[in-house]
């Protein structure tokens, strides 16, 4: 092969392939299913980004135009976190995206769907924090359920 066919990318590149980066393993413990979007949502994000992947679905990393080498391999790489973040859903959400190009375009269409605050939630949320009392629940409980609703709120 001749420098003109050929592409190492830099290990610090999203392009890079690890050998820990293994297609079809869920990132989360619990698939997303259709509720606690934005929780899900930012585990998947810490999780896409400790394997330097998140410029994938924030599209920072579009398909390069250069050379067949480096699009294979954008693509390799676009296909392996299509896995990853298919295998982090629930098999009938998984199954609404799988006909979708890029990981960018599955990250789009989840918050477009799940991520838009709907009044009736916020609402619901509302009256959650509202009617919230510490009851049986010793402190550290209690602190937690109510910082879950808030960040949900948030």
């Amino acid at each position: 092969m001749s420098n003109t066919d050929s592409f190492s990318p830099d290990p610090t590149s999203p392009l890079f392939v690890h050998s820990f980066d293994i297609p079809g393993i869920s990132l989360i413990p619990i698939p997303f299913s259709g509720s606690g979007f934005g929780g899900w949502k930012r585990k998947m994000i810490v999780a896409l980004s400790a394997k330097n992947k998140i410029a994938f679905v924030d599209g920072t990393c579009p398909r390069p135009t250069t050379t067949t080498v480096e699009q294979k391999l954008w693509d390799k790489c676009n296909d392996m976190v299509i896995s990853l973040l298919t295998a982090s859903l629930s098999p009938e959400i998984a199954e609404s995206v799988q006909y979708s190009e890029t990981t960018q375009s599955i990250w789009v269409q989840l918050q477009t769907r799940y991520g838009t605050a709907n009044r009736a939630k916020i609402f619901e949320l509302n009256r959650e924090l509202a009617h919230t009392s510490q009851g049986p629940l010793d402190i550290a409980s209690y602190f937690t359920k109510l910082k879950g609703l808030w960040d949900e709120l948030g």
